[in-house]
């Protein structure tokens, strides 16, 4: 609440400001310019503040705030660009691109600073990898420690987290067996999810009709464009990648509760740590028949018709699927064991 509170000024604040450089810089411009080559100074001062300065204000007022990188405003010059480029009268438009040239120059070192950074984040995240991996037997579990304590919950800390996964779980997970539970205690307990759902199946059909599919796209479109068929082509060979990555995560990352917290690895589609005290009801079934509104606000297992609910005494934060992060307050499991999990979360909770 109190973040909540603090955010909504500075967001006030970089509009206010925003505006007023706006209405300024277009005001002044149309008072001053007279058409000549002398106004080259002041078409300087304008993309300076489009494309500098109100993206540094954003950074400072609302990106920061979110913990993010300063590369997050990277593209936001280039929009800066194009705004200037309609505030200034029409007399003045065809100067912006020949003189936008050494504030373009300007962008690219600091680029070249942030891919520096960037690289430099990158090493930091694999020797952090292989500390983790030295007391961290599963690997999957070692690359999700190392990107959460690197970069944190973010967007983009969550797709770089996920095509790590996919690659780990597509090219590197074959030979690795599936690791036992610590103990048989019924508060540390594992359960699979791929039987009652029949994944590998399902995956082995929806390859077949992908690849046919794709053929048969990737032909037609080609009539029209070699390089919308080669996309659509592309596009159907990462699904596949996703499809058997999320297939082999899920034969080897099974339901586990332990110490009192649900260990929730459902594949590449749900990922969370929910302690068991959180869970305000929980209950099986044969099916669950799902409507929009109890859609809304859950996450889901996606290809099959879940049978177990877990209802939050609270909204925690999940990772679905591309491990985007969003805000649940149910969660819906189709395990093949339903009625021992649910009894399991009974007992840990008395």
């Amino acid at each position: 609440m109190t973040e909540t509170l603090i955010r909504k000024p500075l967001w006030l604040w970089f509009a206010v400001v925003a505006v007023m450089i706006l209405m300024a810089d277009t005001t002044i411009v149309r008072i001053s310019a007279s058409g000549s080559p002398d106004d080259r100074l002041l078409i300087y001062a304008v993309l300076f503040d489009f494309m500098l300065v109100i993206p540094f204000l954003y950074w400072m007022l609302v990106v920061r705030r979110k913990s993010k990188s300063i590369s997050a405003i990277l593209p936001l010059p280039v929009l800066g660009a194009l705004t200037a480029w309609l505030a200034l009268p029409g007399a003045l438009r065809h100067m912006v691109w020949s003189t936008a040239w050494p504030v373009e120059l300007l962008l690219l070192t600091a680029e070249a600073l942030f891919i520096g950074y960037e690289i430099r984040l990158l090493m930091r995240l694999v020797r952090r990898f292989w500390e983790v991996r030295a007391s961290e037997r599963d690997t999957g579990e070692a690359l999700r420690i190392t990107v959460k304590g690197g970069m944190g919950d973010g967007i983009m800390a969550s797709i770089l987290l996920h095509d790590l996964s996919l690659i780990y779980y597509l090219f590197f997970s074959w030979k690795r067996k599936k690791i036992p539970p610590s103990s048989a205690d019924l508060a540390d307990r594992e359960y699979s999810y791929t039987k009652q759902s029949n994944q590998v199946m399902f995956a082995a059909i929806l390859t077949k009709i992908i690849v046919f599919e794709g053929v048969f796209v990737h032909l037609f479109v080609q009539q029209w464009s070699h390089p919308a068929a080669w996309v659509l082509s592309a596009a159907d060979v990462w699904l596949l990648a996703l499809l058997w990555a999320d297939c082999r995560a899920s034969v080897l990352n099974p339901v586990r509760i332990r110490k009192g917290v649900l260990n929730l690895r459902y594949g590449l589609r749900i990922q969370a740590d929910i302690p068991i005290s959180l869970i305000a009801d929980s209950h099986s079934t044969r099916e669950f028949t799902l409507d929009a509104k109890s859609r809304k606000g859950a996450a889901l297992p996606l290809f099959a018709a879940p049978n177990v609910r877990l209802r939050l005494r609270q909204p925690v934060l999940i990772q679905g699927l591309l491990f985007l992060p969003s805000w649940v307050d149910t969660i819906y499991l189709t395990l093949d064991d339903p009625e021992p999990f649910v009894r399991s979360i009974h007992g840990t909770l008395e």
